[in-house]
């Protein structure tokens, strides 16, 4: 998995032009393990997700935040 700063295009070339999740938190942009590439948002719980094309899916909780803290 990478993580990287998100860059002023990622945004729109992985999410589009809907608005985010309300309340979410835009981190950066991710890789996942499986290959796939979307922003990196945190939901106003506290949950991780990767966001592409207006869809989220969840991720590994432990194994993000261990992430967030070697970047």
């Amino acid at each position: 998995m990478r993580i990287s700063k998100l860059r002023t295009m990622s945004k729109s070339l992985f999410w589009g032009d809907r608005p985010l999740p309300e309340n979410s938190e835009l981190k950066g942009v991710i890789e996942t393990d499986n290959g796939r590439t979307g922003i990196l948002l945190r939901l106003k719980d506290g949950m991780y997700v990767v966001g592409t094309a207006g869809t989220i899916l969840t991720l590994n909780q432990d194994k993000i935040r261990r992430k967030l803290k070697e970047a």
